[in-house]
């Protein structure tokens, strides 16, 4: 393994480019950005000099194209995900591809065997996988703390106080609303607490009149046997998630740790006395780009898998057709 950075590509510069995107790079200097594409080479060429990267591209294909680049952050929107995916990985590219991986569970598969034969690392975004405390309440349920996993409850509440901007509130663009936006974290990190959801089944509600969902709840059955509510919404008062896993010898809750990790967590005893599981802070995204730049060098590392995402639109699919 080199000690050399690696150079990234990053494809996408609205919101989610600058508010996560941008920093992790900063706290990875083992992550290069060295050239970021837009579908305005005007905006890309704005963004590149406000940001210090080195080169701007018009065209995924010209970033795609850059043969310095060795890996690709697409978070451009989720309809452009496959296409974008695609194009990356037929370019020899290493992926970290936004959440949902595609619009359909099929398109997702895709990009799983297109990166296999390629022998490429695919890796989705869910950044609460490298919370540290998730990642110690996963060791502590392994461990048997808690006993044996009973049940899960999930909520995940953001506020949208009006309709959501650009393509978020389009049904031919998103598919799904909160579901796709907030719930699949949700779904990604029961499957990381847990183990597999064998079945899954919800509810959906437009109740704004967004073309996609503002309020869903699911159940899930998990392999082993455990079951599980989740709730999201677009309409909470104020943020807030919750994560608890219910044993039979106790449990561990999270409480608005996702997915950036900034909340707390702790292990609840069977006599009500608790222990705070909290840990480090650190900024997610930072984590998660730290992690998936190791799986790209070579390093052995668990992180979010295009297998994963995948996996969550499956579920996803079952919950809302």
């Amino acid at each position: 393994m080199s000690n050399e950075a690696l150079k990234w590509g990053l494809i996408g510069t609205q919101g989610y480019a600058e508010k996560t995107c941008l920093p992790a790079f900063a706290g990875v200097p083992a992550a290069e950005l060295a050239a970021v594409a837009s579908s305005s080479a005007q905006r890309a060429a704005e963004f590149a000099t406000a940001h210090g990267i080195d080169r701007s591209y018009g065209a995924v294909a010209e970033l795609c194209a850059d043969a310095e680049v060795s890996a690709v952050w697409i978070a451009s929107g989720s309809y452009l995900h496959f296409e974008h995916a695609s194009q990356a990985i037929a370019a020899g590219k290493h992926v970290l591809l936004e959440k949902p991986l595609a619009l359909t569970a099929g398109e997702a598969w895709q990009l799983v065997k297109l990166a296999d034969a390629a022998g490429l690392v695919l890796a989705c975004g869910y950044q609460a996988r490298y919370v540290p405390a998730h990642q110690r309440m996963q060791q502590l349920i392994a461990e048997g703390a808690i006993g044996e996993v009973v049940a899960v409850r999930s909520l995940y509440g953001m506020r949208r106080v009006g309709p959501p901007r650009t393509w978020r509130g389009e049904r031919d663009k998103a598919r799904w609303g909160v579901l796709a936006d907030i719930g699949t974290h949700h779904i990604d990190l029961m499957r990381m607490l847990v183990g597999e959801i064998a079945e899954a089944t919800g509810y959906s509600a437009h109740q704004r009149g967004y073309e996609t969902e503002d309020l869903a709840v699911a159940s899930l059955r998990f392999q082993r046997g455990a079951l599980a509510t989740m709730t999201v919404t677009g309409s909470y008062y104020r943020p807030r998630t919750i994560m608890e896993v219910v044993g039979t010898e106790g449990a561990v809750i999270a409480t608005d740790t996702s997915p950036s990790g900034q909340g707390t967590a702790e292990l609840i005893r069977p006599d009500g006395s608790s222990v705070d599981i909290t840990g480090e802070t650190p900024l997610s995204g930072i984590a998660q780009l730290r992690t998936v730049n190791q799986a790209m060098s070579g390093e052995q590392v668990a992180y979010a898998s295009g297998e994963d995402g995948a996996r969550n639109l499956d579920i996803l699919e079952m919950i809302a057709p």
